[in-house]
């Protein structure tokens, strides 16, 4: 009899690391509130346009300045009226001489490819070279984008595991995935410093109903691959290439999408994402129906799933409840050690970016490569 023994868990985060904060136009002249590794923040731009992001409680009575006003470049609160300015310090106090100790936390926010980037840690460390670079679809001219955000009633870990093992697709979504494709399908995982790589094959498999959807050829099976690229702590690219049997990846539809998780608590996430396609761009139409197939997956399949994954674990850590590792879990596996070690890091004092922690995830510097049939 298998007899596991459940500790409360102890959550940390990887603080030194840039997390999606938001869509950049949901940052505007209205204060917008959201939490990240538990510290709840203010984010709203100043006359100028510059983002902002300060703690949102006011230091006085702990008041939520996310429910105030903006009044020129600092955010009022609405309890008893003190400002405060982009750097987190108080700038008017009605009722005398503003306290030197009037202060809230700024946080690092800036913006790339239309996402707006925070840093939780010291902000002394970030840095616009540091900043996820993933390209950008929004300007390019071949592809059509859509976009989302979904609240995760789960531990953000969970919808990367979610992501890195996409063969949940044959099982978890009709619309995406076939459960006979695994009988021609080949996995394979490469590990190299703070990247992951989780890269699947399908030959010859049946149409899905969503490639159907968007897919101008009248085949009723495809090749297709799957290349998921994990880069700590929570953002990925996936880029899924379907083709006619045979035929050059030259003439693929091509369907690239961005996935960025961040921890709001424990047990919840941010979840960001977007796709885009190569063909019909300019068919809004398409569009729509595009949107609401990836929505529907995330919001009425994976997240329910997560949170059920979530409350079956309670307060147990991943790692406590000793979980069976499959072929396919290998890069959601190293991801996790990666970021383990990373935290580790950060814990005694080394930077998270340095090269001998990119050495450490590595295994001395060395890439880790695994192959296998699903």
């Amino acid at each position: 009899m298998r007899i596991i023994f459940v500790p409360e868990a102890k959550i940390e985060y990887l603080r030194n690391a840039w997390y999606a904060a938001a869509w950049s136009d949901e940052v505007g002249r209205t204060p917008l509130s959201r939490t990240f590794l538990d510290q709840p923040v203010v984010m709203f731009r100043e006359e100028d346009g510059a983002p902002v992001a300060l703690a949102d409680r006011c230091p006085h009575r702990f008041a939520p300045l996310s429910k105030g006003k903006l009044v020129e470049n600092a955010i009022e609160c609405p309890y008893h009226g003190l400002r405060f300015g982009s750097d987190g310090s108080c700038v008017h106090n009605y009722h005398g001489p503003v306290p030197k100790a009037a202060t809230v936390q700024a946080f690092p926010l800036m913006e790339r490819h239309g996402v707006a980037w925070i840093w939780m840690g010291d902000a002394a460390q970030a840095s616009e070279d540091k900043l996820p670079d993933f390209g950008s679809f929004d300007t390019d001219p071949r592809f059509a984008v859509v976009r989302g955000y979904l609240p995760v009633s789960g531990n953000y870990q969970l919808p990367v595991d979610n992501l890195l093992d996409l063969t949940h697709a044959q099982f978890l979504h009709p619309a995406l995935g076939n459960p006979d494709s695994s009988d021609n399908s080949t996995f394979s995982m490469k590990s190299e410093g703070s990247t992951v790589w989780a890269k699947y094959f399908f030959k010859g498999e049946s149409v899905t109903p969503f490639t159907r959807m968007i897919w101008e050829s009248k085949s009723e099976t495809c090749d297709r691959w799957a290349h998921m690229r994990w880069d700590a702590p929570s953002n990925l690219y996936l880029e899924v290439g379907v083709t006619e049997c045979g035929a050059s990846s030259d003439e693929a539809l091509m369907i690239p999408s961005y996935h960025f998780l961040t921890p709001e608590t424990a047990k919840t996430s941010h979840y960001f994402w977007l796709n885009a396609r190569n063909v019909r761009i300019d068919d809004k139409t398409l569009d729509e129906i595009f949107w609401k197939g990836v929505d529907s997956a995330f919001r009425h399949e994976d997240e329910p799933m997560i949170a059920l994954v979530q409350e079956r674990m309670g307060d147990a850590d991943f790692d406590d409840l000793r979980p069976i590792f499959l072929t396919t879990d290998r890069a959601a596996g190293r991801a996790r050690q990666i970021l383990t070690q990373f935290i580790n890091a950060e814990r005694v004092g080394t930077p998270p970016t340095s090269d001998r922690q990119r050495e450490v995830a590595s295994g001395n510097g060395a890439g880790l490569t695994e192959k296998a049939n699903v």
